[in-house]
């Protein structure tokens, strides 16, 4: 029987994965992290308030889930300190972790780089260290969590990176990481080997992709993409299992965001996509910085339905919409003077599509916490038929609102 859910985000990131995988695991017995690292911001609000999360799965916030970071992330030893205090004071239970021991840090020096080379400008990135982190897991000079216990390597390793530049002090920098040794050697282990067994006796596990389809490495739109695999493709290679999959849900937003620099064809300049960022607080979780906000971009959604397989959508934020006369949905390109419906490949064609809209009706009913499909004006359950017919994907889950039970539940998605 398949135990497994993946969740993947299916535009440019900042889809409310973070809510869908909250619910989604409160039957599952792990969580699972298998990419990026704090760039990555999901927001879950619940009966202890809004928790904004960073490397911990979202499923942890439960107490019968036990959060797993896997290999295929980037860990900061020192964000996930911040993330455990924040959680704490809101009086929540202490959320249960697993970090795989093969899992590479993302230390002081990699932020500093990430700073002098410019990147953060050229591309949009966070400024949180995450590709030189990757850079130096891929040219094999990075350090991996299990380095810690080789006090002598560790010792070298620190100093001949640190001590150069000056404004870093190695020694800090090695007894936080002997620090953090101590107080989370209990949590430490082969993740591959726990997940595997997991998979093997039936039970639940959720794998919670960070960031997009649109911004994978090898997928997105490159280079104004992520360091790692965001799409399913990344959930063998970052936990070292292959699952057998219940169901495969693609998150989209009823609109597009996107942060940063990069292409984005149905970006609206105008005072409709301040209105969108406006309703949908559209900041983001990690940066604080103003999404670019657009309408839905089914072109987009193909190429990742494509790319994953999606077998459920979830469709969130659809109280955003609420009070917009008629709205835009992009059903294919234009580029050159002929009609395009597949992705494009190359980001500088994908700067020069101009998109071909069907204008659908909006409606002026207010629907933020409704949970029944029927209740839902003629013309959002028709909004969600057009996305389903166009995608040939049911949408199981619709959020309308931020908060936990702010969601329609159409199908089950546990086998």
């Amino acid at each position: 029987m398949a135990s497994a859910v993946a969740v993947i985000g299916a535009q440019w990131g900042d889809e409310a994965k973070g809510k869908i995988v909250h619910f989604l695991s409160r039957e599952a017995d792990f969580c699972v992290r298998f990419n990026g690292g704090p760039n990555a911001g999901h927001t879950v609000v619940d009966e202890y308030g809004q928790a904004r999360l960073h490397q911990i799965p979202a499923g942890a916030l439960h107490p019968q889930c036990l959060g797993v970071l896997a290999h295929g992330m980037v860990l900061d030893p020192w964000v996930l300190r911040e993330e455990l205090l924040a959680l704490r004071a809101q009086g929540r239970p202490e959320p249960r972790i697993f970090i795989s021991e093969r899992i590479h840090l993302i230390l002081p020096v990699h932020r500093l780089r990430e700073e002098k080379e410019g990147v953060a400008a050229k591309l949009g990135t966070t400024k949180k260290g995450i590709g030189p982190a990757y850079v130096d897991r891929v040219g094999r000079c990075g350090l991996r969590l299990l380095d810690l216990w080789n006090d002598e390597y560790l010792r070298e390793k620190i100093f001949s990176e640190h001590e150069p530049l000056g404004a870093i002090d190695p020694e800090q920098v090695l007894n936080d990481l002997l620090s953090f040794r101590q107080e989370f050697e209990k949590c430490i282990g082969d993740g591959q080997a726990l997940l595997s067994q997991a998979l093997a006796t039936g039970k639940r596990v959720v794998f919670e992709g960070a960031q997009g389809t649109m911004l994978d490495v090898d997928f997105g739109t490159y280079p104004y993409v992520t360091s790692s695999m965001t799409t399913v493709h990344g959930i063998p290679g970052g936990t070292g299992v292959w699952p057998k999959f219940a169901a495969v849900v693609g998150v989209t937003k009823a609109y597009t965001t996107r942060v940063g620099i990069g292409p984005f064809p149905t970006e609206d300049r105008t005072d409709l996509g301040e209105r969108l960022r406006k309703a949908g607080q559209e900041y983001g979780t990690t940066t604080g910085r103003p999404r670019r906000c657009g309408w839905l971009d089914l072109v987009a959604l193909r190429y990742a339905q494509r790319i994953n397989g999606f077998t459920h959508l979830a469709l969130t934020k659809l109280d955003v919409l609420s009070g917009f006369p008629e709205i835009r949905v992009a059903v294919a390109y234009q580029l050159a003077g002929r009609r395009v419906e597949d992705f494009p490949k190359a980001f500088w064609e994908l700067e020069r599509v101009e998109p071909v809209y069907e204008v659908l009706p909006g409606w002026r009913k207010e629907i933020r916490g409704i949970q029944d499909f029927e209740d839902l004006p003629k013309e959002a359950k028709e909004y969600v038929r057009f996305v389903e017919e166009a995608l040939s994907v049911p949408v199981a889950l619709i959020g309308t609102g931020p908060e936990a039970q702010a969601l329609i539940v159409r199908r089950e998605l546990w086998s």
